[in-house]
């Protein structure tokens, strides 16, 4: 447990003194900066806007995670790994700080864009949804993206950041077209959807214009299946990796 402590320190503080913190930080608030600022002159109505906003906010999120687990890799990269190769045992523990870590500044960062848009959204006389609404919508971005953390992880540490990149780009695309008609009946087993389905269907679930889907009780079930299935490929990889990729 202390040595799991002071790896959370440790990557606090590198992260602190990186760009890591600021990322988090500058890019929700320009987005509620930016939303706010062409909804103020919009025409749509109140539920049109929010809906938009977290569909727009979902669809972006595969990209820009790929984004933060390559800085955090590079981070590593510049020291050699060193930070996990210089540990002889329990290994796992640097890379479970890794995480926690990385899930903290995520979830920080998406309060901010989802919570604070919601508390000035709703200040400036868009009464017709709760701020607890927005709370829980936070909450369900950021838990229906924690697979996509783990799988960015994954694909940065084992196949470089050109194929994080690029995964990343390819799930926002896929996000997006699994919006449409083609996403319907095949969701659930598409780990990159989640989030904006899922947020969208809690939307309608709210104003009365969704029913119980089972398809929603489907998607849950393959969360925790590809969640455990992640998990031990982590650990399987942390045993193994000794840091080869560190030239791509």
């Amino acid at each position: 447990m202390w040595r799991l402590i002071n790896c959370l320190k440790a990557d606090f503080y590198k992260f602190y003194h990186s760009n890591i913190i600021k990322v988090h930080l500058i890019i929700p608030i320009s987005t509620v900066i930016t939303f706010l600022a062409y909804y103020v002159i919009s025409s749509w109505d109140e539920l049109q806007k929010f809906i938009a906003y977290i569909q727009l906010i979902s669809i972006s999120f595969p990209f820009i995670i790929s984004i933060i687990v390559n800085m955090v890799y590079e981070q590593e990269q510049e020291a050699g790994f060193q930070y996990f190769l210089g540990i002889a045992n329990k290994k796992y523990i640097a890379h479970f700080s890794k995480f926690i870590t990385i899930f903290i500044l995520g979830l920080i960062s998406t309060l901010i864009a989802i919570l604070g848009f919601g508390i000035i959204f709703y200040l400036i006389e868009n009464n017709l949804t709760d701020i607890e609404l927005y709370f829980r919508q936070s909450f369900i971005m950021f838990g229906s993206n924690i697979i996509i953390y783990m799988i960015q992880y994954l694909a940065v540490f084992y196949f470089g950041k050109g194929a994080s990149i690029g995964l990343g780009i390819v799930g926002s695309l896929i996000s997006a077209l699994m919006l449409t008609g083609i996403g319907d009946g095949i969701w659930p087993i598409v780990p990159w959807v989640y989030s904006v389905r899922l947020c969208s269907y809690f939307i309608m679930y709210n104003s009365s214009t969704l029913m119980e889907n089972q398809s929603i009780i489907h998607s849950m079930i393959m969360m925790i299946i590809y969640m455990v299935t992640l998990l031990v490929l982590q650990l399987i990889f942390i045993n193994y990796w000794e840091g080869r990729r560190e030239n791509y």
